[in-house]
């Protein structure tokens, strides 16, 4: 069976191609979405722009079948989970270094 970025589905994707959210990742995920928000259906037009969704909460798994197109109003519920990597990240490397002296 082929998977969505061609290859059969049980082949190892190279993410490191997808490590950054490049035009074309962004508009494959909105081709999919239909230029909607994936939660609430608004269609996106030039005041509502879309936001990307990062489903396993990696930052850097740009894979379109990781990202959901939303609404500013609907990313708003998962921006904490966009955010918290960084800062579990950050506290990591606060008291690494603490912990190190």
């Amino acid at each position: 069976m082929l998977s969505f970025f061609g290859g059969s589905s049980n082949e190892k994707v190279d993410k490191s191609k997808y490590q950054h959210l490049t035009m074309s990742i962004r508009q494959t995920v909105l081709e999919r979405a239909r230029h909607r928000c994936q939660k609430c259906s608004v269609k996106f037009s030039a005041s509502i722009y879309p936001q990307f969704e990062h489903i396993n909460g990696s930052l850097k798994d740009n894979r379109p079948v990781n990202l959901h197109a939303l609404c500013p109003a609907c990313f708003k519920f998962v921006e904490k989970k966009e955010s918290r990597k960084g800062i579990v990240h950050n506290m990591r490397s606060t008291f690494g270094g603490i912990l190190k002296k």
